[in-house]
């Protein structure tokens, strides 16, 4: 907490702090309960369905209107290379000193190649 809060403090307004997670919304409709009488069956309509949807995402502090997604097949490593070659071109380099971005203990976050890249 010291670290981030030492980051925040020392931030001039051309060096952005971004904060990046992942959701995977689903839609996969599935029956819990239902008043139906015992022994007989009844067919419910449902979707159908299991579609999943993978979006990075990256917020930068009091800036909303910054806001950076993208939609992949899978999130992985490549997947979020690829994101911070988005936010990269988001931000002009003759304006911008540096990026800092701040990321969960997820796996595809804490690899090497992901790792190097953000440098």
């Amino acid at each position: 907490m010291l670290e981030y809060e030492t980051l925040k403090a020392r931030l001039t307004e051309d060096e952005p702090l971004l904060f990046i997670d992942e959701v995977h919304p689903t839609q996969a409709t599935k029956v819990t309960s239902g008043w139906i009488k015992k022994g007989i069956d009844k067919a419910i309509e449902t979707t159908g369905s299991r579609t999943r949807l993978n979006i990075i995402g990256a917020i930068r502090l009091g800036f909303l209107s910054d806001t950076i997604t993208h939609q992949y097949k899978t999130v992985n490593g490549e997947s979020i290379i690829d994101f911070f070659d988005k936010i990269k071109r988001q931000y002009d380099p003759s304006h911008c000193i540096g990026i800092n971005v701040v990321l969960d203990g997820a796996g595809y976050h804490r690899s090497a190649v992901v790792i190097e890249k953000a440098k």
